[in-house]
């Protein structure tokens, strides 16, 4: 059976810092991880989802700059990720959110190893590398 869609963001700021998350009683195992979720029925795209929930997650409303190349599977879902920039702090995080963090993206790894689900760490892992990637791309 396939497995649902999701989609989320990897948000970087004008420092290169990553905004992590942590997810209320470190759900699903996971202690830190990026900002994602199932579509809504109000969202048309891909990309609207993936802002809403990056701002319903984190606070932060955001601007899509690029899409994260591939699909990452965890245990439950495959999520497709875009490359993101805050346009600012909007509101509080939501209730499924305990924590935000902005973090230099080698802290950002060792954040990411401290979750549980082996599929689900190698997917944020995968995402942020790809991440790294499209953003050192654009630089040029």
């Amino acid at each position: 059976m396939d497995k649902e869609m999701a989609y989320g963001g990897i948000v970087f700021n004008t420092e290169g810092k990553v905004l992590m998350r942590s997810p209320k009683n470190h759900w699903g195992g996971y202690v830190w991880t990026f900002a994602k979720g199932g579509p809504d029925v109000e969202d048309m795209t891909p990309e609207e989802t993936a802002r809403r929930e990056v701002q319903e997650e984190t606070g932060y409303a955001c601007n899509i700059i690029a899409s994260v190349p591939g699909e990452y599977e965890s245990d439950t879902c495959r999520t497709k990720y875009f490359m993101m920039e805050p346009t600012g702090m909007v509101t509080e995080h939501d209730t499924e959110t305990q924590e935000v963090r902005w973090v230099d993206v080698e802290e950002a790894f060792e954040m990411i190893h401290l979750t549980k689900s082996i599929k689900g760490r190698n997917r944020d892992k995968s995402a942020l590398e790809s991440a790294i990637r499209v953003r050192d791309a654009l630089k040029r």
